[in-house]
């Protein structure tokens, strides 16, 4: 594609910055500066199990992770959850935002590269939703998420790995108790994969936020159950750890 042709397309369908949502001039990168400046970036002391900031370097865990059990290894945010990036996210998900996902795939693999080669998963899997949302949305966040990463790590997605059995609620207006309930039997392997699990033994599963865990946790066991032996995930965003 030639410079002119690449020019017009710009004019014609701008590039927005995936933080703020205003057009980025040609040749200007794909995030406003002032915004990669703003960024929340996890560069502190994390949980070793989900990646929450926590706030000391002699600690090993986040207190959620401290007081429970996952089914899952360990997890990589890339974010925290802050203001600007829950707009972000909305965007993404909820507004047709799919090109913001380029910026984050290549944001978490800039981030990430050496950690992701390191695990070495055998696929990477989005959390699925259910197949109402899907047709309402048009697309599954989670997925374009994890195209983006594999892409750029040579890592297969197995986007139909996962399904959702029935249209969950919103997990952050919920207690924990109010959680495990919604979860349960909400996940399961497609009829597709049940007999094609051989060699899938580290999976990572991909969502864009994490709040308690509940979600990847449910997704996890399911893995398990059907010979998966480590579970790990890539999200974008997480929660403070204090």
């Amino acid at each position: 594609m030639n410079k002119i042709v690449r020019e017009c397309i710009s004019v014609l369908y701008p590039k927005r910055c995936p933080i703020c949502g205003e057009i980025i001039p040609i040749n200007k990168g794909s995030v406003c500066k002032d915004c990669y400046k703003e960024l929340p970036f996890i560069d502190g002391p994390r949980c070793m199990c989900c990646s929450k900031e926590i706030a000391s370097w002699e600690e090993e865990y986040c207190y959620d992770c401290s007081q429970k059990d996952f089914n899952f290894e360990s997890g990589i945010a890339l974010w925290n959850y802050s203001h600007k990036m829950k707009r972000s996210v909305a965007y993404f998900k909820y507004h047709n935002r799919k090109e913001y996902g380029h910026y984050y795939g290549e944001e978490f693999v800039r981030n990430y590269a050496d950690v992701i080669q390191g695990l070495q998963p055998d696929a990477l899997v989005p959390v699925p939703i259910h197949w109402t949302r899907h047709i309402s949305r048009g697309y599954n966040q989670a997925t374009i998420l994890a195209k983006e990463i594999g892409k750029r790590m040579g890592i297969p997605v197995i986007e139909d790995y996962l399904i959702r059995n029935k249209k969950t609620e919103a997990q952050k207006h919920l207690n924990n108790k109010e959680r495990a309930r919604n979860l349960y039997k909400a996940f399961s392997i497609s009829k597709k994969w049940e007999k094609k699990v051989d060699g899938l033994k580290r999976i990572v599963i991909v969502d864009d936020i994490y709040t308690t865990g509940s979600t990847i946790n449910a997704c996890a066991k399911v893995l398990k159950q059907h010979g998966t032996q480590e579970v790990y995930f890539f999200v974008l965003c997480i929660g403070s750890g204090y």
